[in-house]
């Protein structure tokens, strides 16, 4: 996948909208969780395997998208998903 096919993607996302993609062996969903009314979107990754937990997006790059969560103990973990490296399903 590109930058410019992912823009194209969630410029037209609402809230509940979602695609799946594929990235290294396992499936993935991008998921719009929030708009507001000024324009501004939130959006999530999950995958099957993690039993519902998903991480949040950061910001989006034209080379990564940054996710992000906390544990239990609040502390914060990220992780740079490489766009090239998406496929869609």
């Amino acid at each position: 996948m590109t930058y410019k096919e992912l823009q194209a993607l969630i410029r037209v996302f609402k809230e509940t909208d979602k695609f799946q993609f594929v990235y290294g062996d396992k499936t993935y969903t991008f998921n719009c969780y929030s708009e507001w009314g000024n324009g501004k979107k939130s959006f999530s990754v999950s995958g099957d395997e993690y039993w519902g937990r998903s991480m949040n997006v950061d910001k989006i790059t034209t080379q990564y998208i940054t996710l992000y969560d906390y544990n239990l103990m609040g502390q914060r973990s990220s992780f740079k998903l490489p766009i090239a490296q998406m496929t869609l399903v």
